[in-house]
């Protein structure tokens, strides 16, 4: 109840006001250990064997500091534009590794800190991540809100996000700046 409480006061806060914001009283949502920086643009996550891209699609990997810096930030305002980025080898190489994909929305969920909000994500392996949804693999089927006028859900986004503002699987509001974090099979 306190977080629920604590994300609705922060939802009044401006945007420029946003700095991340934890609470203890929910679980853990990674174990510790679970993550691991590979300190080379990676982050490999030991429970479910996933190598994670450490900064958004547009940001620089600095490996003298071992930080993302921006340096492009990319929005695609479609799934298709999103699904076709990533079929460009320049994109799904990451630091020379090659093979990186958008992640299903099951993958996604799994880097999600609940604990925190602005962004929901842990910050010291996934630096500079944006308050903002990303895209995932997994398409969307539309949803029916009002059965009288029809009214649906995200009908324009046509595949499933998670909106590391809060970490929610949906969109509040209308948005053409999503983003992309990249993922791939450890081997």
């Amino acid at each position: 109840m306190k977080a629920l409480h604590l994300i609705a006061c922060l939802m009044f806060v401006t945007t420029s006001a946003w700095a991340q914001t934890c609470v203890t009283n929910q679980p853990l949502s990674q174990e510790e250990g679970q993550l691991v920086d590979l300190n080379d643009g990676t982050v490999l996550d030991v429970k479910t064997n996933l190598l994670w891209q450490k900064c958004t699609i547009g940001y620089k990997y600095d490996k003298a500091t071992n930080t993302c810096q921006t340096d492009d930030l990319r929005s695609f305002d479609t799934w298709q534009k999103a699904l076709k980025a990533t079929t460009d080898s320049t994109i799904t190489t990451v630091e020379g590794i090659p093979g990186f994909r958008l992640p299903n929305i099951k993958e996604l969920t799994s880097i999600v800190n609940y604990q925190c909000v602005f962004p929901a994500i842990n910050t010291t392996f996934f630096p500079e991540t944006e308050n903002e949804p990303y895209w995932t693999n997994t398409p969307d089927a539309p949803r029916t809100v009002d059965k009288q006028d029809n009214t649906e859900v995200n009908s324009q986004i046509k595949g499933l996000v998670i909106d590391f503002k809060n970490g929610e699987e949906f969109i509040d509001g209308e948005t053409d700046r999503i983003l992309i974090r990249l993922v791939k099979d450890y081997q």
